[in-house]
């Protein structure tokens, strides 16, 4: 009976700092509210993952104001689009990869500096730096 006592409280005494811990770091989590760098970090590295995967209207649509263009020059954007692709393919076997480096708030330009880094199948990378505006609740490229 003691050997019982003693197992389960040595299981309890070890399995509740990381209960305790776990419940913390969720109720943190969950109550923080995200900060403009986050939001607009996760949009354009969203866009850009689109990009990658050969999904240019969901690309297109990050573009800000691109729904107020003629059709004839979103079409040249949609081409843009697709031959950077292309070039990343042939030069560097395609992105393979999207991350956030960094974040900041531009108030001067009204922006918020998104620097996102692309790794490619060739195991170079690029970082480069992609202005977010907020347009009606929704973070796109500027």
């Amino acid at each position: 009976m003691n050997i019982i006592r003693s197992t389960v409280k040595g299981v309890v005494s070890s399995v509740l700092p990381f209960c305790l811990f776990a419940f913390l770091l969720f109720h943190f989590v969950s109550c923080s509210k995200p900060t403009p760098e986050e939001l607009a970090s996760l949009a354009a590295k969203g866009y850009y993952e689109h990009l990658a995967a050969g999904q240019f209207d969901e690309y297109l649509q990050g573009v800000n104001g691109v729904e107020e263009v003629p059709a004839d020059y979103v079409s040249q954007l949609r081409l843009a689009a697709e031959q950077y692709r292309k070039n990343s393919e042939r030069l560097h076997k395609g992105i393979q990869k999207v991350s956030v480096s960094s974040a900041k708030n531009d108030s001067s330009l009204h922006c918020t500096q998104v620097f996102l880094l692309l790794c490619f199948g060739d195991s170079t990378q690029e970082e480069i730096c992609v202005p977010m505006v907020e347009h009606n609740g929704r973070w796109k490229m500027r």
